[in-house]
């Protein structure tokens, strides 16, 4: 009689799909060799199956772990995923994670943020004693060195701050994944100087920091200049101050409103004003003069260079009418990002950029505090999805799951199955427009997320009412279970 594997039964391609759920939970980069052509090259069968099993190992560890998804899954009765669009009703809106009493901040009352941060996390903070913090950097740093989390925190234009339970694996990942997309060619093996050699990182950012751009000196120094000093090059030699963000983001709400002198914030900090209006001036000029010193020290050496897309213009316009260009050595690679933030940047902006600093492309990212991953724009600036970030395009108006066929525009949400700090599902305030048919012409195999990606803020004059596919029963349950004290 032939064996199960010969004949290839069920029972078999359930097992095989269950390793691979395994793999992609515990590393996915490992599971996949740190290769970016396995990771855009499996099926799309392989890829749901794979993905709809993870999910469900996930539902039922995470369910057990975190207290707020127990409550959301329970008043929904939902105990089992049958297809992968089961999951959008369990997809938490982007806005809990900023939903505790903002008195919690301008009391200093560390011991309750910590209480609810830790309905929020797998890992346990109830032994950490926060009773002496008496700032934002404080508490997360405590945080940061008594657990495996290192809180991430990012301040939008609401003035109120998000705390999100990243891990420090979680910021390996992320890091570790960008490295494998922009140092390896799609279709070749990963070679050894792509897994290994150092590079110099460059980037007009902070030594440290609890935000993601905090985040690029410890995690990025540590994958790409693989922890040496010397190979790290960052503008700022100090720490990105949380309490600064969040200050900064009051007086923003503030001045909104038409009034600021209502800023609800500690009177110590608030004394800091004139210190963030110091920085906020003289940010520019140090950040534009620290490229231009180093890209002379740089010259000819394989750099990782990370900025905004306006200061890397301003620094290579002016360069290339002095007569320099092509500044850094081969297999160099420039990572831009954040959109204009206010400037007009001319069509031709990209190729000045890519003259100053000779490299052949720009790599664009697309993501959030709230993923892990950071999705790449491939060379038809297509955003493509890692097999183990499996995408949802909700409906704006109903929050239900819409086809995933053909191409799509709604809001977009994701579950991560690599994350590991907290829930892996999220939906975000972002209108995209997802191809899942169409392939694309660089030949990766995976789904992937058109350019053109705004707010519904913005198209909504400011504001985003995000209506879920979970019923507002039971969101309402979870949310008061989280913000009770």
């Amino acid at each position: 009689m032939a064996s199960a594997q010969e004949t290839g039964s069920p029972r078999t391609a359930d097992a095989e799909v269950e390793r691979n759920a395994l793999g992609w939970i515990a590393n996915p980069l490992e599971h996949f060799g740190m290769s970016n052509t396995a990771i855009h090259s499996l099926p799309r069968e392989e890829v749901e199956a794979t993905q709809l099993a993870a999910m469900q190992i996930l539902l039922e560890r995470r369910r057990a772990q975190i207290p707020v998804l127990a409550k959301l899954a329970d008043a929904q009765e939902i105990h089992a995923l049958h297809a992968i669009d089961d999951m959008a009703p369990l997809l938490f809106e982007h806005k809990v994670y900023k939903s505790y009493p903002i008195s919690l901040l301008s009391k200093q009352r560390f011991d309750q943020l910590t209480q609810w941060l830790n309905r929020l996390t797998p890992y346990d903070l109830s032994a950490v004693d926060v009773s002496q913090c008496d700032s934002i950097d404080g508490w997360l740093g405590k945080l940061r060195d008594e657990t495996p989390l290192d809180a991430a925190t990012s301040s939008g234009t609401s003035g109120t701050m998000s705390f999100f339970p990243k891990t420090k694996g979680d910021y390996r990942l992320c890091y570790e994944g960008l490295r494998v997309q922009v140092l390896q060619k799609f279709g070749d093996a990963p070679t050894d100087a792509d897994l290994n050699e150092k590079l110099h990182v460059m980037t007009p950012t902070y030594r440290d920091g609890h935000s993601s751009l905090g985040s690029i000196g410890p995690y990025c120094g540590e994958v790409f200049a693989k922890g040496d000093p010397d190979y790290l090059h960052i503008a700022f030699d100090y720490k990105h101050s949380a309490d600064l963000a969040w200050l900064a983001a009051r007086l923003n709400a503030a001045a909104a409103k038409g009034d600021v002198t209502k800023v609800d914030v500690p009177e110590a900090l608030l004394a800091r004003r004139g210190e963030l209006e110091r920085i906020r001036q003289e940010s520019p000029a140090l950040q534009s003069a620290f490229i231009r010193k180093m890209v002379k020290e740089l010259n000819g050496e394989r750099v990782l260079a990370i900025g905004v897309s306006p200061l890397f213009h301003e620094v290579a316009s002016s360069g290339l009418a002095e007569g320099v260009s092509n500044v850094f050595g081969p297999g160099s690679r420039v990572l831009t990002g954040g959109g204009g933030k206010g400037v007009v940047l001319p069509d031709d902006w990209d190729e000045t950029v890519k003259n100053f600093f000779g490299v052949d492309r720009l790599f664009n990212n697309y993501g959030m505090t709230e993923m892990t991953s950071l999705l790449i724009g491939c060379e038809h600036d297509h955003y493509h999805l890692p097999p183990w970030v499996v995408l949802f395009v909700l409906d704006p108006e109903t929050g239900q799951p819409m086809p995933r066929t053909g191409s799509r525009t709604g809001r977009a949400a994701f579950f991560d199955i690599s994350h590991d700090g907290t829930w892996g599902g999220l939906i975000t305030g972002d209108k995209i427009t997802a191809e899942w048919d169409t392939p694309c012409p660089c030949g990766r195999s995976s789904a992937y997320v058109e350019e053109q990606i705004v707010r519904f803020s913005e198209l909504q004059g400011g504001d985003d009412k995000i209506t879920c596919a979970a019923t507002p029963a039971a969101q309402a349950e979870a949310l008061d279970y989280l913000n009770a004290f």
